[in-house]
């Protein structure tokens, strides 16, 4: 249970609730750990479950546009996803990027907290509406240079990473390697080495050779 408290109290969604009503919703939550690979859900599938990132890993919101496979998000700790049973379709697969413990919540119980509490639809809304922003700000990168799509993707990275729940507590420099990097852009392998070049000469990106961290200009 400590761990699902921890993960109200630190959910935005989460905001108006007291902490004894924290604790009569975490026994309905459940901890589970994901490993790497790992599909939670199909997009057009039946979402039983609301989930939380509470410590750790990486979740991937993932699309096919135009036969290409799209990551329109990187869920990181605090970040909620599912069907959060306001009407919306689940019209994305959710893939476990980085192993990931994950606190779900029956969507039945989620939607009786949402009763109770309806200043939590306006929240839920909120993630939606960024959830659709960043999808179609994602399809627009792909009609433009690759060197503009990467650096675009590492900056909203960087972004996601610093006000992470674990990135704002512990202060966690921002890394990652050519392949994932690859994998999140679609662009190969060998196209991101290359461009990664470019963008260091052009003084947009710092890499520190000791750590491996990264800072987006």
């Amino acid at each position: 249970m400590d761990n699902t408290v921890f993960c109200l109290r630190n959910l935005n969604v989460t905001d108006g609730l007291s902490p004894m009503e924290m604790l009569k919703a975490a026994p309905q939550m459940k901890d589970e750990v994901f490993q790497t690979g790992r599909v939670i859900y199909e997009a057009g599938e039946e979402v039983p479950f609301v989930y939380v990132i509470t410590t750790g890993g990486e979740v991937e919101l993932i699309r096919e546009e135009n036969g290409k496979t799209v990551v329109i998000e990187t869920l990181l700790s605090g970040d909620v996803f599912g069907d959060f049973g306001l009407g919306v379709p689940v019209n994305h697969t959710a893939r476990v990027a980085k192993t990931v413990s994950l606190c779900k919540t029956p969507k039945e119980a989620f939607l009786n907290l949402v009763r109770t509490h309806p200043e939590m639809i306006f929240q839920l809304m909120q993630v939606m509406a960024k959830r659709t922003q960043a999808y179609e700000e994602k399809i627009a990168q792909l009609s433009r240079p690759a060197k503009d799509q990467l650096l675009a993707e590492l900056r909203n990275l960087q972004y996601k990473n610093n006000h992470s729940l674990v990135g704002r507590i512990f202060n966690i420099p921002f890394r990652i390697s050519h392949q994932k990097l690859s994998e999140k852009t679609g662009l190969n392998r060998v196209t991101v080495t290359k461009l990664m070049g470019e963008l260091r000469r052009d003084n947009l990106v710092v890499v520190d050779e000791v750590t491996g961290s990264i800072e987006v200009k």
